[in-house]
């Protein structure tokens, strides 16, 4: 298996958790909004040995709580992401992955049997291939995406559902429309994009929107999870300052 990226340790990617953080090539969406192309197009990536990354995890073990394993899209990976899993829970971490949702039977595989301590799924807009294709650029089964989210919101498992929010492209109405879908959710998490290093280079220029216009938007998405975050309300003053 390919790694492309490792952080040894942080505390921002699955809270209340100290996690190293994998970082696994490919993507099968290109999103308007991606600041990490170089996963999706990864050759000029060094490789890291997996083998240094569990080791550097069995050493550490008593001071990391678990690992997040991220992409680009994990899933693409299949049964050696699922082997990466395992190898994982037996050196006594628990596990969080971060996914698409493009790949429901690997997300249920994988949340069966207590494979996975915690799953993140990013929606990316609206569950209609229209508004999908506007926001990942590709054409996608959108009954894939919205199982993804059936088999996370029945699971028990600890969950969150992730909507970056771009002006122009997710909204406010696109967030009501979102959460909608995702009514129970534990948790909803409302991020708000970065321009630096946007596929799509006419949004580099774009500034994210407001703290103000982010708790309008949590507002709405509130009636339908347990819980609402909003990430990134500096963003917009960050962008001005440039």
């Amino acid at each position: 298996m390919e790694i492309k990226g490792f952080i040894q340790n942080s505390l921002l990617e699955w809270e209340g958790r100290v996690a190293c953080v994998i970082f696994l090539p490919l993507c099968n969406f290109r999103c308007r909004y991606c600041h990490a192309g170089h996963l999706i197009e990864p050759n000029l990536l060094e490789n890291i040995e997996k083998k240094q990354v569990l080791a550097y995890m069995e050493k550490q073990k008593g001071w990391l709580d678990g690992a997040v394993i991220t992409g680009g899209e994990p899933t693409l990976h299949g049964y050696e992401l699922f082997e990466l899993v395992i190898q994982i829970k037996e050196i006594g971490l628990e596990v969080m992955l971060e996914t698409n949702g493009t790949n429901p039977l690997w997300v249920d595989k994988l949340l069966r049997n207590n494979r996975l301590s915690a799953i993140s799924m990013d929606v990316k807009a609206p569950l209609d291939a229209e508004s999908y294709r506007k926001v990942t650029g590709v054409d996608f089964e959108i009954e894939f995406i919205r199982e993804s989210a059936e088999r996370i919101l029945e699971s028990g498992v600890e969950h969150e559902f992730r909507i970056t929010v771009v002006p122009g492209l997710v909204g406010i109405e696109e967030v009501r429309a979102i959460a909608a879908e995702l009514k129970g959710a534990q948790s909803i998490a409302l991020q708000n994009f970065l321009p630096d290093y946007c596929l799509d280079k006419d949004l580099q220029q774009i500034p994210p929107f407001s703290p103000e216009a982010l708790e309008k938007m949590a507002d709405v998405a509130r009636p339908f999870a347990e819980k609402v975050v909003v990430r990134g309300r500096d963003r917009a003053a960050v962008a001005a300052a440039k």
